[in-house]
C-alpha cells in the first residue's frame, strides 16, 4: 500500500466522511431493504477493507457487506467498487451497497411514516473509518378511515431478490452497471399501490399513473426525460399480487447523448379523486425531494474528483481516529474506559476540539459524564485531561467542548477514553461507541465486550 501528502479538505463530505450519490430514499414498509450508492476521497493506493450498515436504523452498523464483482448485481448482503479513479495525488473511490433492513414497522395510525437514519461505516487499510447516515422515509402500507390526513399516499415499491422479473433478478435497476449506455428493458420496475383505493369514491383514492425521470448527479435532467414522463401503471392494494406491475422500456443513453456519469431513477406517484380532479396526496413531480429513487445507473462512469482540495492553513493541524484496544465490561457498576487514538496529520498544535461519543441503542450502557484524554510516555501512560461534559436527555450521546487532544504536531499521538459502566441489565456481547471529534470522520470505539 502507498499513500500520499494530499491536503484535506474537512468540509469536503468526500474527505471527512462518505458523499451520498443516491439512495432508496422512500418506500413502504413492506419492503424492508437497503440500496445506496456513495463516493469517497481516499490517499493514494488506500482501499476498502470492510462495508457495514445498521440493520434496525439504531446507530449501530451490526451488518457487514461482502465484496462482489463490479456489475454482479446480487441480492444479498453486498458492495461492489464501480470506480478507482487517480487524482493529484488521492484517489476516489466509487461503491454501491444493498442489503436487507429491519425496518418493517406500520406507522399507522398515527403516522403516515417513520423515519431512520441508516448508518453506513466504510473501513479503509490506513485504518479510518468513514460514515454516512442517509435517512429513509418508511410509509404506511395500508389506509383506514381513521388514520392521520396524510396516511395512505400512493406509492410504488422497492423490487427486491428474485420475485419481480428481470435479470439476473429483479433488483439489478438499482447500481446498474453500463459501460455502453445501453439499459435492457427489465431493469426499471414500476408497481403502484394506492392504500385509499380499497374505499372507492373517497378523496385520493384513484391511482392509473406515474412521472418518472432519470437525473445527473446534481440533480440536472438526463437527455433521455428532459422533463418528467408520464408512465401508465395500474394502481392496486394488494401486497402479493405483482402482475400489475410493469417494466420500462430499454433506453440508450449514447444514442442521447447523454454524458457518462452517475444517474438516479426517480418515480413521482400520482392520485386522483372522485371527481377526476387531481389530488393532493399525489407526489409533486417539479420538487425533486418528494421522488421515490427506486434505480441507478452508472454509465461510463469515472469519478470527476468532486470538490477541489482545500488547502489547510499553517498551524491548523488535521488528524485521523482509529479504535483503541478491547475492554471488557461486567454487569456490576465497574467503570472501564473505551475510546479512540489520535494521530496528528498536519504540522502544528491541534487547536481545542468537541469531542461527542454516542452509545449503541438498547445495550445497557451507562456513561459517567467524564472524558479522559492522555499521552503515552515510552511505556507510561500519562493524563493529561478529565473534562466533563454533558449528556443527552436520552443518556445516548456525551457532548464534551474544548478538549485539548494533546497532539502538537506530525506523528504525534494521544488517546481520548469515555468512563463507562454496564448496567445489571446490560445485553452480554460485543459492541462500540461510536466517536465523534471536530469535522473529522466518526469513528467506533475500542471493541466493548459485555460480559455476565
Amino acid at each position: 500500500m502507498t499513500t500520499s501528502a494530499a491536503i484535506r479538505d474537512a468540509s469536503d463530505p468526500e474527505w471527512a466522511g462518505i458523499r451520498t450519490l443516491g439512495h432508496a430514499n422512500r418506500f413502504s414498509w413492506w419492503d424492508s431493504e437497503f440500496r445506496y450508492d456513495g463516493r469517497l476521497r481516499v490517499p493514494t493506493g488506500v482501499r476498502i477493507t470492510e462495508v457495514r450498515y445498521s440493520f434496525r436504523g439504531d446507530g449501530n452498523p451490526d451488518i457487514q457487506a461482502r465484496e462482489v464483482t463490479r456489475g454482479r448485481g446480487g441480492i444479498d448482503q453486498e458492495y461492489e467498487v464501480i470506480d478507482r479513479t487517480s487524482r493529484d495525488g488521492f484517489d476516489v473511490l466509487t461503491f454501491t451497497l444493498r442489503g436487507d433492513l429491519d425496518v418493517d414497522r406500520d406507522p399507522r395510525p398515527r403516522d403516515a411514516s417513520l423515519q431512520y437514519r441508516i448508518l453506513v461505516t466504510v473501513k479503509l487499510d490506513n485504518g479510518e473509518v468513514r460514515t454516512a447516515d442517509p435517512q429513509i422515509d418508511v410509509l404506511a402500507a395500508t389506509w383506514d378511515r381513521n388514520d392521520s390526513a396524510l396516511v395512505g399516499r400512493p406509492f410504488v415499491r422497492l423490487p427486491y431478490d428474485r420475485n419481480w422479473g428481470g435479470e439476473p433478478n429483479s433488483q439489478a435497476g438499482f447500481g446498474y452497471v453500463s459501460d455502453s449506455g445501453y439499459v435492457p428493458g427489465d431493469k426499471f420496475i414500476v408497481d403502484l399501490i394506492n392504500p385509499r383505493a380499497v374505499q372507492p369514491g373517497t378523496p385520493g383514492s384513484y391511482s392509473d399513473r406515474v412521472y418518472y425521470q432519470l437525473v445527473h448527479e446534481d440533480g440536472t435532467p438526463s437527455r433521455e426525460t428532459p422533463e418528467p414522463q408520464l408512465w401508465k401503471a395500474d394502481g392496486h392494494t394488494d401486497r402479493g399480487d405483482l402482475s400489475r406491475k410493469t417494466m420500462l422500456p430499454a433506453l440508450n443513453f449514447s444514442r442521447n447523448g447523454d454524458k457518462p456519469g452517475y444517474y438516479r431513477f426517480l418515480v413521482w406517484p400520482q392520485a386522483g379523486n372522485p371527481d377526476g380532479s387531481p389530488s393532493n396526496l399525489g407526489w409533486d413531480r417539479t420538487k425533486i425531494e418528494e421522488a421515490f429513487q427506486i434505480g441507478s445507473v452508472y454509465y461510463q462512469y469515472k469519478a470527476d474528483g468532486g470538490i477541489t482540495p482545500t488547502p489547510v492553513p499553517p498551524g491548523q493541524g488535521q488528524f485521523l481516529l482509529s479504535p483503541g484496544g478491547p475492554v471488557t465490561l461486567h454487569r456490576n457498576g465497574e467503570i472501564q474506559y473505551p475510546g479512540v487514538e489520535v494521530e496528528a496529520t498536519g504540522d502544528g498544535k491541534v487547536a481545542p476540539q468537541t469531542v461527542s461519543v454516542t452509545l449503541p441503542q438498547g445495550k445497557g450502557l451507562r456513561f459517567t459524564g467524564r472524558l479522559v484524554v492522555g499521552v503515552m510516555q515510552g511505556a507510561q501512560w500519562v493524563q493529561r485531561e478529565a473534562p466533563d461534559g454533558t449528556v443527552s436527555s436520552d443518556g445516548r450521546v456525551l457532548t464534551v467542548r474544548n478538549v485539548d487532544l494533546a497532539l502538537a504536531g506530525k506523528g504525534s499521538k494521544s488517546a481520548v477514553l469515555v468512563e463507562l459502566q454496564a448496567l445489571a441489565n446490560a445485553v452480554p456481547g460485543d459492541t462500540s461507541l461510536s466517536f465523534l471529534i471536530g469535522n473529522q470522520p466518526a469513528s467506533s470505539s475500542s471493541l466493548i465486550r459485555i460480559s455476565q
